[in-house]
This record gives structure tokens, C-alpha cells and sequence, in this order.
């Protein structure tokens, strides 16, 4: 029979891991207190966090709220990292860590959204465009065409402009000579 502290710990681990963008296991044998938390003051700037749990719960927590593909990497000390903002900010942020550590945290894999990662993805999703990068791109690529119909309706209204003036002073000769 379950414990209400183990109840507790699956409701709260289903909400996480249901409105997680990114979740990644990893092996943190290694790592000292003060290097976890350091790594996860990294990752809580992009609206991530680090939790040590239990494998057993976590399993439970995901099968519950029908996410499938985390089991074959959960054993042994694991953490999640949960990404509830950006994941690729989050996947930017872990990975600069890990490069940077002296002692490295092994990541074995995950989910993005829905889809399966394997621990040799976590590079490939960090130099990803985020999404704000993404964004600024699409409207970029928006804005250019209209740019270019505003500077060629300018250059017509220029044209207009300028051979009324012209027309504008041939009468002027024109008409200072006949008179």
C-alpha cells in the first residue's frame, strides 16, 4: 500500500512532467552538492528546474499521465530536467554546463514535447534557434516584402514628384518667353 508521502510525491512529479516542453534523465554520479547547485541555478534561469526522484515514482507519475519512452532511462541516481519555458534555452543552458564542468553529468535521454531523445540529441537541440531567434526570423522574412513595396510606392510618389516640378518649370520658361 502506498504512502500518502509517495502519493503526494507522483501527483506533483504527473503536474511537472505534464507541462514540461523538455524532459531529460541524466546521471549525476559525480556531482558534488554545491556543482548540482550550481547547475541548477543554470537551468532555472530558463524556467527549468532539477529534481532528484525516484525512479520508481517517476515511472509511475509518467506511465499515469500516458507519457511513455522515459523508463529505459531511469535506474541508478538520476535527475530530470523539466523545461516548462523554452526547451531549447533550457537544452542551451545544460549543455554550456556540462561543457564547462570539471565533473560531467551524463545525460541518457528524453522526451521533447513528445518526441524521443537519445543522450548524444542534447547538442543538437542546443544550437537549435530558440524561440524568440525563430520569431525574429519569421518577421523578419514578413516584413522584408513589405519594406520593399513601401520603398518602390516612395520611388514612384519620388518620380511623380519630381517630373511635376520639371513640367512645373517648363511652363514657367515657356511661358516668361512668349510673353
Amino acid at each position: 500500500m502506498p504512502n500518502k508521502q509517495n502519493i503526494a510525491s507522483v501527483e506533483d512529479l504527473k503536474e511537472k512532467l505534464g507541462r514540461s516542453q523538455l524532459t531529460l534523465i541524466g546521471e549525476y554520479r559525480g556531482l558534488t552538492v554545491a556543482e548540482m547547485a550550481e547547475l541548477r541555478n543554470a537551468v532555472r534561469k530558463t524556467d527549468a528546474e532539477i529534481l532528484v526522484t525516484k525512479n520508481t515514482l517517476t515511472k509511475i507519475a509518467a506511465n499515469e499521465i500516458g507519457i511513455t519512452g522515459l523508463d529505459e532511462f531511469l535506474g541508478g541516481p538520476v535527475a530530470l530536467t523539466l523545461a516548462y519555458g523554452d526547451p531549447v534555452a533550457t537544452a542551451k543552458a545544460l549543455n554550456d554546463y556540462l561543457k564547462g564542468a570539471k565533473k560531467s553529468m551524463t545525460v541518457r535521454g528524453g522526451l521533447i514535447g513528445t518526441t524521443r531523445l537519445g543522450g548524444e540529441d542534447l547538442e543538437r537541440v542546443a544550437s537549435t534557434p530558440s524561440r524568440e531567434q525563430s520569431i525574429a526570423k519569421i518577421m523578419g522574412g514578413v516584413n522584408a516584402p513589405a519594406s520593399r513595396i513601401v520603398g518602390a510606392l516612395n520611388g514612384v510618389m519620388r518620380n511623380i514628384a519630381s517630373i511635376l516640378a520639371q513640367v512645373g518649370e517648363g511652363k514657367a520658361t515657356t511661358g516668361g518667353a512668349a510673353s
